[in-house]
């Protein structure tokens, strides 16, 4: 039961979510009410009695990119940068969407149904007027399938209203006449208008290195939610890897310890599973600093080994989130406080105690939960040091192997004393 001073913080929280169109989010809660883990449910049930909608977002925004480390900078080569401009009919685009030749079961179909049927309508309204339409960007790389970069909206539009025939025209400006009319229903002339529509369209040849790919996916893609790193590795490494990462996100095991706190909508969870697979499993010592490029090593690593060694990391995987849970209950994952707080997960905290964990022996981790009171005390007085609060908060090779490090020594001490 909820004591007075905390129900009237709660009623605060409900006052600041009202101003918010009825949202909170999850972390303002738990830092505003200084909560034991029985009450949390309760305040949570408190607040959707309120018709308040609780925002997940338990996760520390990502680390600054550089502690001044010379090699975290690393520009990709301009040259390499292969993009060819093709002309080409609407014509031309229908018969690859019709003979299953564009990519729409990728990341990018998250983003498909962004627009309302009246957008769509006057995009098709747009085309009939001979209004010029922007560049539409693809990935070319496989010759049958080309992947969208930007362009994602009009395209599947085009898919829905000339293939499907499942979009009836509505709120048309100038064209109203053709209100409530799908495309069987157009006239030939207008048919015709649709098939010779002129569009430029921009190819990122096989050429382009993969690295320098997912460069240009980051600066291309204008779409009406630009794309997370993630969903732009999903669409560009699809394969063994991201059935690989959908896969392990949504093991119990792994929800269970980080408190079903990291959203799925934006692959975020997916991420957190790439970011095991990168520092488990690729040399640590290759890692330069820039965290996109260690991650789509990851990538290609999982496309490129067999489903037996996959098997291993799916086993590594399942246990490691176990013994991480067993060591820290509603705080695997996050900085620790004499306070009692639990704090956003943190990536980087992710990374290292996974690290260390999945390269300890089976014996030892039994002592280290046997001993995980001492561990946590051990923890909760590293996470209040100056300097490895400061290794946490950068992504650069030097920060790494410092908060790897002090990690490493407080499980030291507490074997040491056994």
């Amino acid at each position: 039961m909820l004591d007075k001073k905390k129900i009237n913080d709660v009623e605060e929280l409900v006052k600041i979510a009202k101003e918010q169109n009825g949202k909170i989010n999850s972390n303002i809660i738990f830092m505003t009410i200084d909560t034991k883990e029985d009450e949390e449910q309760e305040i949570i049930n408190y607040l959707i009695d309120q018709n308040i909608e609780i925002i997940y977002e338990d996760v520390e925004p990502d680390v600054l990119t550089n502690h001044g480390d010379e090699e975290y900078i690393k520009p990709f080569d301009p040259s390499k940068i292969d993009i060819s401009m093709k002309p080409m009919t609407m014509d031309s685009l229908i018969k690859r969407i019709s003979n299953d030749e564009i990519e729409f079961n990728s990341a990018f179909q998250r983003k498909a149904g962004l627009w309302s049927d009246i957008q769509k309508s006057q995009l098709i309204e747009s085309i009939l007027l001979r209004i010029p339409l922007p560049a539409f960007y693809f990935d070319a790389t496989n010759e049958n399938k080309w992947v969208v970069i930007d362009g994602l909206q009009r395209t599947t539009t085009i898919k829905q209203f000339v293939i499907d025939k499942s979009l009836k025209l509505k709120g048309m400006e100038f064209l109203v006449d053709l209100n409530g009319l799908t495309y069987s229903n157009l006239p030939r002339s207008f048919i015709r208008r649709i098939d010779e529509t002129q569009i430029n369209v921009y190819l990122v040849n096989p050429a382009t290195p993969e690295n320098v790919k997912f460069n240009i996916f980051k600066r291309i893609n204008t779409g009406g939610l630009a794309l997370e790193a993630q969903e732009i590795r999903n669409a560009l490494y699809q394969g063994a890897s991201t059935k690989f990462l959908e896969k392990l996100a949504s093991k119990e095991e792994f929800k269970i310890a980080t408190g079903e706190s990291i959203r799925t909508e934006r692959m975020l969870d997916r991420e957190f599973v790439l970011r095991f697979v990168a520092f488990c499993y690729l040399d640590i010592n290759k890692y330069n600093g820039n965290i996109d490029e260690y991650l789509n090593l990851a990538m290609i690593y999982l496309n490129n080994i067999d489903k037996t060694e996959l098997d291993k990391i799916e086993k590594k995987f399942v246990t490691t989130m176990n013994y991480c849970f067993q060591l820290f209950d509603r705080y695997t994952f996050r900085k620790m406080g004499i306070d009692g707080r639990r704090r956003p997960i943190s990536k980087v905290i992710f990374e290292a105690w996974c690290f260390q964990i999945i390269n300890m022996n089976e014996s030892d981790i039994d002592t280290l939960i046997k001993n995980k009171v001492k561990l946590k005390k051990k923890f909760i007085i590293l996470c209040d040091d100056y300097e490895f609060s400061y290794s946490l908060k950068g992504s650069d090779r030097r920060s790494l192997q410092s908060r790897m490090g002090y990690i490493k020594n407080i499980i030291e001490e507490v074997l040491r004393r056994e």
